[in-house]
């Protein structure tokens, strides 16, 4: 088994333990509530679609189902699930000496070769609901972080598009929101988020104008520019999510 497999393991175990152990708190004798959201992030420059026009329109989306658990009064934890599919621009090649060239030896970042990224993911979160003598779980203003893991495949060279390199991004985000609770059993939720992924910014940095005429002193991976879109698509967020109080 690898590491990071027991990692997951050891972390879902030490999420779930108040789970296991505290007595039932949860809301009118029911703690496991089932979610689907969607995190909606701007896409204004790197549009999906390049058609879209206005750009402002563009959005990326992350697909999120979740199982949540009541913990305690003040707090739920759970699991969950993340798809994102998009597209991301990358080069026509690099020469020799790892020069970008866009197209026809021409540095051109607005005729990319458009590549295709599919990204499973999973995540593991704590959500404390922010009490003003009134509120409980499953109810009211919260602050929720979360850990998460992409996996998602890519072409390994620019002569050969085939996509058959596998990569993967961690990262951590922090979110506030508010919950609202309709007939004691279905739940609307809103929320802003701020995401820190631990890396792609490599692809950032070197996708400009200025330092792709020097770009002969770096080497330019095509999964950078995958971890770039994903990057891009999780760092700032609008979620929206609605569960239901199961059992």
């Amino acid at each position: 088994m690898r590491k990071r497999n027991k990692l997951l393991i050891f972390l879902i175990f030490v999420l779930l333990m108040p789970c296991l152990t505290a007595q039932n708190t949860g809301y009118m004798g029911k703690r496991v509530i089932v979610n689907m959201g969607a995190d909606f992030s701007p896409a204004w420059r790197r549009p999906i679609n390049m058609t879209i026009q206005p750009k402002y329109l563009a959005f990326n989306t992350i697909l999120s189902p979740s199982i949540e658990i009541i913990t305690h009064k003040g707090g739920t934890a759970g699991l969950v699930y993340h798809f994102l599919s998009t597209k991301y621009n990358t080069p026509l090649k690099e020469d020799e000496s790892f020069t970008i060239i866009w197209i026809d030896s021409i540095y051109d970042p607005d005729l990319p070769v458009l590549t295709d990224l599919k990204s499973h993911g999973f995540g593991i979160f704590y959500k404390q609901y922010l009490q003003n003598g009134r509120g409980r779980s499953p109810i009211g203003p919260y602050f929720r972080m979360q850990f998460d893991g992409f996996f998602f495949q890519c072409p390994d060279s620019y002569e050969d598009r085939t996509i058959t390199m596998s990569d993967r991004l961690f990262a951590m985000k922090l979110e506030v929101g508010n919950d609202f609770l309709l007939f004691n059993r279905l739940r609307l939720s809103t929320g802003f988020s701020l995401g820190i992924p631990f890396g792609g910014y490599r692809g950032l940095a070197l996708d400009n104008e200025f330092i792709g005429e020097f770009s002969n002193f770096y080497t330019k991976p095509l999964n950078e520019y995958a971890r770039s879109r994903i990057l891009g698509a999780y760092w700032l967020g609008f979620t929206v999510n609605i569960g239901f109080l199961a059992f």
